[in-house]
């Protein structure tokens, strides 16, 4: 059986995200520019944003939510 934290896991050691995990990651860049529309002009400001998105994810922030909000904290 597959521990908890092997979706993670997995995600860290080969750099791709399963469906649910895309799923998340594209809410919580979403929900940030629906937010901030200011700061999501471009593409390039958007992966900018992707990054800081992905680089909490992989720290362990997974909820969608929570990733959200710890986006705030951090711009």
């Amino acid at each position: 059986m597959l521990s908890p934290d092997m979706g993670r896991q997995s995600m860290l050691a080969y750099g791709v995200a399963d469906s649910a995990q895309l799923a998340i990651l594209t809410k919580a860049l979403k929900d940030y520019c629906a937010r901030h529309p200011g700061l999501c002009r471009n593409e390039r400001d958007r992966e900018q944003i992707a990054q800081k998105v992905m680089s909490l994810f992989c720290q362990g922030i997974e909820d969608a939510d929570e990733l959200s909000a710890a986006l705030e904290r951090v711009g």
